[in-house]
């Protein structure tokens, strides 16, 4: 069974190796880049604190899994984003995933959030299926990104006010 918590500040540390493994080992899942963000010192890290509450997933001491949860600008107070879910290769497919997703959203439900929002990269079938197990539906918003041409997103909702807890 997996030790799901809410990391603080001061693991900061954490934080940076996990996204880390996560860029190296799926980097065509992330907006981010390994060479981008393995330069972040102390006071970056520690400013994604500011940013979002990150959730880790650890086995037998080690974190294995990641899951962020940020405030868009773009949304109503009440709402949030997730992002930045990753589970380390050797533990897809067993639950992990899920067991991340629906703790998080359990406790944004718990706290008033009424809408929890995700983007979805083109060809992340996988993420898709696990968003969609969870509730998720389209928001049928879809963007382009920038810096990869050819490649678009699409926008996902949670309704958590409608839903029975």
């Amino acid at each position: 069974m997996p030790d799901v918590r809410l990391l603080v500040p001061a693991e900061w540390r954490v934080l940076r190796q996990v996204r880390l493994r996560a860029l190296r080992d799926s980097p065509h899942a992330f907006l981010s880049t390994y060479e981008q963000e393995r330069y972040y010192g102390e006071p970056r890290w520690r400013c994604e604190f500011q940013r979002g509450r990150w959730t880790v997933g650890a086995i037998a001491g080690r974190a294995v899994g990641l899951l962020g949860v940020t405030r868009g600008f773009d949304v109503a107070a009440d709402d949030r984003y997730l992002e930045y879910l990753w589970i380390a290769p050797g533990h897809r497919r067993s639950g992990l995933g899920l067991t991340l997703l629906t703790t998080v959203v359990g406790q944004l439900r718990t706290v008033g959030v009424r809408t929890v929002y995700l983007w979805v990269l083109d060809g992340n079938e996988l993420a898709l299926r696990l968003y969609r197990r969870v509730g998720f539906v389209s928001t049928g918003l879809r963007q382009p990104l920038a810096r990869r041409p050819g490649i678009s997103e699409e926008r996902f909702a949670l309704d958590l006010a409608g839903r029975p807890g």
